[in-house]
């Protein structure tokens, strides 16, 4: 569930700042690299993330005209058109994110009042509120700045939106027929989810939430993960490099 707009847009700053500085810790030929998305390197994250930009600004012309603008032509032109930038000169590439993370920036901005209530459709076809656009947003720049392998980890996202975001993933994973059952339960803290409807056999993944953050969208943690029995006791050793527990492979999410 999405926060408050005015919590979003706060986590924007933050969020894009990561990303921008993840970016502008690789060199360009680090960009030719794989990324630790399958079957992409940087350079498709990079892209991914600047298209992205563009098709959500498309969203927020959608609410302030009521002019239906969706945020890709079609599956295949936004899966061409990522490739397509991927392939472009580094300096390109790097021009573009940036262009498109600012096009949107001034696009919220200018946003009137009455347009954040109105819905617009995302690219699953789902309707919600333009108010929801700013987090959409959010969740692209923090997760894929782990996705760079530029040195950016679990431990420097905002324990705020790492919160947020588990709640988020779990929900989706959830609705998800066949998908590993999980409890997942923060330490510190007393938060609690369940992906699925667990029973009691299955694991209890403990640890920071920033950890569970990396670990439920299907990235790596650095952060500590143990698994725990019902009554709250440590079953066995670190999830992150120890010998005894690896968590169920989640494959990765966004």
């Amino acid at each position: 569930m999405a926060p408050a707009r005015e919590s979003s847009l706060e986590l924007l700053e933050v969020g894009t700042d990561l990303w921008e500085d993840a970016l502008a810790a690789l060199s360009d030929q680090d960009l030719t690299g794989l990324s630790t998305l399958p079957g992409w390197s940087r350079a498709h994250v990079v892209a991914h993330v600047a298209l992205n930009a563009v098709a959500l600004t498309n969203l927020v012309t959608w609410a302030r005209t009521g002019v239906v603008t969706p945020m890709y032509a079609s599956p295949q032109a936004r899966d061409a058109d990522i490739e397509a930038l991927s392939l472009r000169p580094a300096a390109e590439l790097r021009e573009a994110s940036a262009r498109a993370a600012l096009g949107l920036r001034e696009g919220l901005a200018a946003m009137p009042r009455r347009a954040w209530a109105r819905k617009v459709r995302v690219r699953q076809g789902t309707e919600v509120e333009a108010t929801v656009i700013p987090w959409l947003r959010v969740r692209e720049v923090f997760l894929h700045a782990l996705d760079l392998g530029s040195g950016v980890t679990d431990a420097d996202l905002p324990e705020v939106f790492a919160d947020l975001v588990v709640g988020d993933v779990v929900r989706q994973r959830s609705r998800v027929q066949g998908h590993p059952r999980l409890h997942l339960r923060a330490d510190p803290g007393d938060a609690r989810w369940d992906i699925g409807a667990p029973g009691p056999e299955d694991p209890v993944v403990v640890g920071d939430v920033r950890a569970l953050a990396a670990y439920v969208s299907g990235r790596a943690a650095t952060l500590p993960l143990r698994r725990t029995d019902g009554a709250g006791a440590d079953v066995d050793a670190d999830a992150t490099g120890g010998a005894g527990f690896a968590p169920p492979e989640l494959p990765p999410w966004l």
